[in-house]
């Protein structure tokens, strides 16, 4: 299970790598909660595992849209939406402990209704849920992430103390007011240095010359059928119908024809 999880881990990390730490601070903030509020070692290993992962989902959301500078629209807000079900579809055929996987798809409901994806109320929302739910929040307050710089463990505080029966669970609120705010204006410890920035990778570019020898194949392997000439046609059609061909494609297929 560790292993499984380090994999995906890695393979967020390699398209954000913020949402890595985000998790492991959120987990490290949830189990302290639960810890706190008496929840068994059981329910608080489903709690480990599910913060670790509960951002998976994000993996289907376009880079650029993760850090975007400014406010989102109502069409890129629903996208970000999706991340929980997303996550639950990838994580559902694993034979995860409990309720975990139940617990990531619903980190994003709120008492009153108005979360999602399923839009859960009181009861019905899973408790380890709701501790995961005030600790995302409270952890991506005192972060700082590209699009803005960390609001501070006191707001943080306000923010879910002041909701505190209408989207949070009052409970988990008052446990984690304990935990962290004896003393708010000191750092927090759950926040963590910016990872480095992942290196951008240019696409490799088309010599103009190797673009036009990719628009002469057809003719070419049109009177001089090969292995896989035929294959291509076969899959995708004529190759003016299908677009572009793939460079590689078109270097197996040379390199077939020099043997």
């Amino acid at each position: 299970m560790e292993a499984l999880i380090q994999v995906m881990e890695t393979t967020i990390a390699t398209r954000d790598p913020y949402t890595v730490g985000h998790q492991q601070r959120v987990t490290r903030m949830a189990c302290a909660i639960a810890q706190e509020m008496g929840l068994s070692e059981a329910r608080i290993e489903q709690l480990r595992i599910a913060g670790r992962l509960h951002d998976l989902g994000k993996i289907a959301i376009p880079t650029g849209l993760l850090s975007k500078s400014g406010h989102l629209t109502p069409l890129e807000f629903a996208l970000i939406q999706t991340h929980p079900q997303v996550a639950y579809n990838i994580l559902k055929p694993i034979t995860l402990p409990g309720d975990t996987a139940e617990i990531i798809l619903q980190h994003h409901e709120r008492l009153d209704g108005s979360g999602y994806p399923r839009g859960l109320k009181g009861n019905d929302i899973l408790m380890e849920a709701r501790i995961l739910g005030v600790a995302d929040v409270v952890e991506a307050m005192c972060s700082h992430r590209p699009y803005r710089p960390s609001l501070g463990l006191t707001n943080a505080l306000e923010e879910v103390s002041r909701h505190q029966g209408v989207l949070y669970d009052p409970a988990v609120v008052q446990a984690c007011i304990k935990l962290y705010g004896q003393n708010p204006a000191e750092p927090n410890p759950l926040t963590a240095e910016l990872p480095p920035q992942a290196p951008t990778l240019s696409p490799p570019s088309v010599p103009q010359n190797l673009a036009a020898r990719m628009r002469e194949l057809p003719q070419e392997t049109k009177d001089k059928p090969s292995m896989w000439g035929k294959l291509l046609q076969k899959e995708h059609g004529s190759w003016t119908q299908s677009g572009t061909v793939s460079l590689m494609a078109w270097l197996m297929m040379v390199s077939v024809r020099g043997m």
